[in-house]
């Protein structure tokens, strides 16, 4: 019975642990379930207040057990809390706002003082309530929720919806319909004036943040950034189409935004935005940033909470890259960038296919990743490749697609004691010009130019005055080692000593020059000149 009694309680432990989704995070994790669809949250250190659309929850102690607390209300439907003076205030859809002084163990009718039954959201910051109607505008209370008063002046409609107060002293409210409206002030003077006069938003504002100078815009059909000082708005269109925003939010100095059936996503400039959660957070509803706990509390239309630790690393990035097309037996470039939407320093590694090759294997911060592709033992195609990060941050496949072509023809066109060169018909300008020795009637011509123009790799050794020329097999050449030394005739082309009658030579600027019969020839290539013109042409095909 003993050992019965013990299986039953690993079995029960090892059921009650939310495994984080696949290569995400731990940082971000289920908190709790509730029963029904989460629409509103507000945390402050161990408690956590959660409107549902069918109750009020209650926890004490950072969310392992919550309390259903709806004794005094007439409508369960809740549409937005707050925490203020040690007492919860809270908006329902048809029985306006409530008070409780016990932690919701009983409510009170706030009717008598906010006369609207239909409340869309209630916030608060550290000196006043706010709390938006759609039958009666937009109130505040500087007493604790003893009295408020109505602030609608300039509105063209009492139907708001969303209040924010930025770090600039502007405030921002939004309407149903009628667009966003701000003011310098909520006192006396309050004057709400149009945000969007040549950018109207019909469709109805559902949230409202900011992050840094820039103001963002929830609505029923898009997403909007705008400046706070000039109101200089645009649609952000990282999800096509008119996606209905549940919720805005910002922690320290980052903004999310959760989607109606898209998910969450996070930005650390307003500009780019990441998915947060994969599939695992695919319907967010409410948002609340805790700076207590420094965690961002998400809640979902099937009533999961989660809890994301902002000062925890969470690595993101794009996992498609189009690396385009590349000519076989060349290099392409391109960069992965790292983002972390958490906090702390993010660290890891990459790895992938040999032919994918990084600057580094391994990060200590969020930034760039540089790779170059080398096609040399590539056939012509199409190719995708996933690339491996792991980090503690989570863990991402990345899919790099691009596309091994045939190498073009190169037509390179030199002049005797002439700077100007042309590749393909280009005009390039060297720093030194190519001559004839005329002891042995041979043309030098700089090795750095020829070798990298036919895509090689040049390398230069000081101490031994020597250089080196590595150039990747193609689809008509092999691979090439060429070893030569400054003032030496003996060379070696693939390990195999050649004699060459003109050693190579540097001149001024310290550019080496060789016979361009020998270099053009050992890379199999084709010369041609022209003794009218004192003209030299190379046919090269990679």
């Amino acid at each position: 019975m003993k050992k019965i009694f013990i299986f039953f309680v690993i079995f029960i432990i090892l059921f009650s642990i939310v495994p984080a989704a696949h290569g995400e995070s731990d940082s971000l994790r289920l908190l709790n379930s509730l029963p029904y669809q989460i629409t509103s949250i507000h945390a402050d250190g161990s408690l956590i207040l959660v409107g549902t659309l069918n109750g009020f929850f209650v926890s004490t102690d950072s969310g392992s057990r919550f309390s259903e607390r709806d004794t005094g209300l007439s409508d369960l439907h809740i549409t937005g809390v707050t925490f203020f003076d040690g007492n919860i205030f809270l908006g329902t859809r048809n029985a306006g706002a409530y008070i409780s002084y016990d932690l919701g163990k009983h409510w009170e009718s706030l009717m008598n003082k906010l006369d609207c039954p239909t409340i869309s959201s209630v916030s608060s910051d550290e000196d006043l309530i706010y709390v938006t109607s759609l039958c009666s505008g937009f109130y505040i209370s500087s007493d604790s929720g003893q009295t408020w008063v109505k602030r609608n002046n300039g509105l063209p409609t009492i139907e708001t919806t969303s209040f924010v107060k930025t770090s600039s002293e502007k405030y921002f409210l939004g309407t149903k319909q009628f667009g966003l409206f701000y003011s310098s002030t909520v006192g006396n003077e309050c004057d709400w004036k149009n945000a969007l006069p040549d950018y109207p938003i019909t469709s109805s504002i559902t949230s409202l943040s900011y992050l840094g100078n820039y103001i963002f815009v929830g609505t029923t059909e898009g997403f909007f950034k705008g400046n706070i000082e000039n109101n200089n708005f645009q649609k952000i269109q990282f999800i096509g189409g008119s996606p209905y925003v549940s919720y805005v939010a910002k922690t320290d100095n980052r903004i999310f935004v959760a989607f109606s059936n898209f998910g969450l996503f996070g930005s650390i400039d307003g500009s780019n935005f990441y998915k947060v959660g994969g599939s695992v957070v695919s319907n967010p509803d409410a948002l609340f940033f805790d700076s207590t706990s420094n965690a961002l509390f998400i809640g979902d239309v099937d009533g999961n909470l989660f809890y994301f630790d902002t000062t925890r690393p969470y690595l993101q990035c794009s996992e498609q890259i189009d690396a385009g097309s590349i000519p076989q037996g060349s290099s392409g470039e391109k960069d992965i960038f790292l983002v972390n939407l958490g906090g702390g320093i993010l660290k890891g590694t990459v790895s992938g296919p040999y032919f994918i090759k990084f600057d580094t294997n391994s990060f200590t911060a969020a930034g760039k990743l540089h790779f170059s592709i080398d096609t040399s033992a590539l056939s012509i195609g199409s190719f995708k490749q996933s690339v491996s990060i792991n980090s503690n941050g989570g863990n991402k496949t990345v899919y790099i697609s691009f596309e091994v072509i045939q190498a073009p023809a190169i037509n390179i066109k030199l002049k005797i004691d002439s700077p100007i060169a042309y590749v393909n018909e280009k005009r390039v300008d060297l720093d030194v010009t190519p001559f004839i020795v005329k002891e042995a009637s041979r043309t030098l011509v700089p090795i750095r130019f020829i070798s990298e123009t036919f895509g090689a790799e040049v390398e230069w050794d000081g101490t031994e005055r020597k250089v080196t020329i590595k150039k990747s097999a193609t689809t008509h050449h092999p691979s090439l080692l060429i070893e030569m030394w400054i003032d030496r005739k003996t060379l070696r082309v693939n390990l195999k000593e050649v004699e060459i009658d003109v050693a190579p030579l540097i001149i001024p600027p310290g550019r080496t020059m060789v016979p361009i019969r020998f270099i053009t020839e050992t890379f199999g290539s084709t010369v041609q000149w022209n003794g009218d013109t004192r003209e030299i042409t190379i046919y090269y095909t990679p």
